[in-house]
């Protein structure tokens, strides 16, 4: 039995599940007829009805409130020709429980009123005495009630159902917007690094090969020099690159000393053997800058010098000083107007501005005149504004 049963198709859509349903209702309807009041019944107008509201019964989900409203005419209709209690009563019960627990508010509170009109009205028509005498009237009137609160109680499970779900996916595609903000943070701080660090030390390498193989023939010591120093730089990049690649890997923050203006003396040494001329004014540093400040203001003035390297005429000069909880930071050089239309990757000015702004200050860098300057404010001590 149990195999046969497993063998037997299954509707795959709601419409043939309610056909099914359907058909068996008005099987068991036809049945109930056929033994109760024998072949006569079968061809009566009440059962003609009940089949005929059974038939609309498939698609009571597709259209709960076109089905309830055709069951309800049935049921009057049989109830007015008869004089008695509708038999397709049952398949408007059905009918009245889908539309109310899935039709809109609004417009199932309209059916509903329509079916109370109904109900009424077949009242009348049997007669009010009798109608109050027949359990079944009775009978009839209490499972509509009780057909009407249950249809309205999974109308409201169903919107709360529905209600939590779209929480749910609203939740769970914001913590994928976070995700992806916090993802793009991080490359951003990974490109920002590398083209700090890693670019600057390309860039002296750049330039000192250049010396080196201009000098290769005619002055074999320069040159030599100059390979030394293309061998330091790069000997900072590998310095640099396994500690970034080191977070990447682990998640783990870098726990080494992060580049700070003590070494800024080294920096500017860097940038002279670039090929660079840059004077240095620093007045009233403090030693005990917040490490997002010192770590900025370094940051800052390397990449403003690696520009002036680039765009300028090979003159910069750079300005440190501190004054009422406030770290100013100016670097200038003169530009080269024949380096005006030279454009570059645009992450070095993008970079200056977010390291400000995180250490909580301000950066601004445009053309003065004839020369290009940098400007950056930030705390010079935790708790101070830029």
């Amino acid at each position: 039995m149990t195999s046969l049963v497993s063998r037997l198709p299954r509707p795959a859509t709601e419409r043939g599940r309610d056909a099914l349903g359907a058909g068996a209702l008005a099987v068991v309807i036809a049945l109930i007829g056929l033994v109760e009041n024998g072949l006569d019944e079968l061809v009566s107008v009440d059962m003609l009805a009940a089949l005929v509201a059974c038939a609309a019964l498939a698609w009571r989900r597709a259209f709960p409130l076109v089905v309830l409203v055709v069951c309800a005419a049935l049921v009057g209709t049989s109830t007015l020709v008869t004089g008695d209690v509708a038999t397709a009563v049952i398949p408007m019960w059905v009918a009245l429980y889908t539309a109310v627990s899935r039709a809109p508010q609004i417009p199932a509170g309209l059916a509903l009123g329509a079916l109370a009109v109904v109900f009424v009205g077949g009242v009348l028509a049997i007669g009010p005495e009798r109608a109050a005498a027949d359990s079944v009237v009775v009978s009839a009137g209490i499972w509509m009630a009780l057909v009407t609160a249950v249809g309205i109680a999974m109308n409201l499970y169903r919107r709360t159902v529905a209600q939590e779900r779209e929480r749910a996916r609203q939740a769970e595609e914001t913590r994928e917007a976070v995700a992806r903000g916090r993802v793009a943070e991080e490359r951003l701080r990974i490109a920002r690094e590398l083209h700090d660090a890693v670019g600057h030390h390309v860039a002296v390498m750049n330039v000192q090969a250049g010396v080196a193989e201009a000098l290769l023939d005619s002055d074999p010591a320069h040159a030599s020099e100059a390979l030394e120093r293309v061998q330091e730089a790069g000997a900072r990049v590998l310095e640099e690159l396994p500690v970034m690649l080191r977070v990447l890997r682990q998640g783990e923050e870098d726990t080494r000393p992060t580049a700070g203006l003590a070494l800024l003396d080294e920096l500017v040494a860097q940038a002279r053997d670039a090929g660079l001329e840059v004077t240095v004014e620093a007045h009233d540093v403090p030693d005990d800058l917040p490490s997002a400040t010192d770590h900025a203001a370094y940051r800052i003035v390397q990449e403003a010098l690696a520009n002036a390297r680039r765009y300028g005429e090979g003159a910069a000069s750079v300005a440190i000083a501190s004054d009422g909880g406030i770290l100013a930071v100016e670097v200038r050089n003169a530009v080269d107007e024949a380096n005006t239309g030279a454009q570059g990757t645009g992450f070095g000015l993008v970079g200056m501005a977010e390291r400000a702004v995180a250490a909580g200050g301000t950066v601004a860098a445009g053309r003065e005149g004839d020369e290009f300057v940098v400007r950056a404010a930030l705390p010079a001590r935790r708790g101070a504004e830029a």
